[in-house]
């Protein structure tokens, strides 16, 4: 069970870092066109980005129904 847990932590770190790097290089974008660019299924694209944002490294940004997200620096 350590070593499965272990492994989705680095997944998540891996995704995070991916994710961060697709910000810095694109801006403020929608999550739906994150999940494009970075060719991760929705459910590991929300995780990353709920993890990046309790290190307050991103912030959503809510406008209507599309939800975007920004790097935080």
């Amino acid at each position: 069970v350590q070593i499965s847990i272990v492994m989705e932590l680095e997944k998540l770190q891996k995704n995070a870092s991916v994710i961060e790097a697709t910000l810095e290089a694109e801006g403020i974008m929608p999550i739906d066109e994150l999940q494009d660019l970075t060719n991760m299924e929705e459910k590991e694209v929300l995780i990353a980005l709920d993890w990046l944002r309790e290190k307050e490294r991103v912030q959503l940004l809510p406008t209507g129904k599309v939800v975007s997200v920004m790097l935080v620096f």
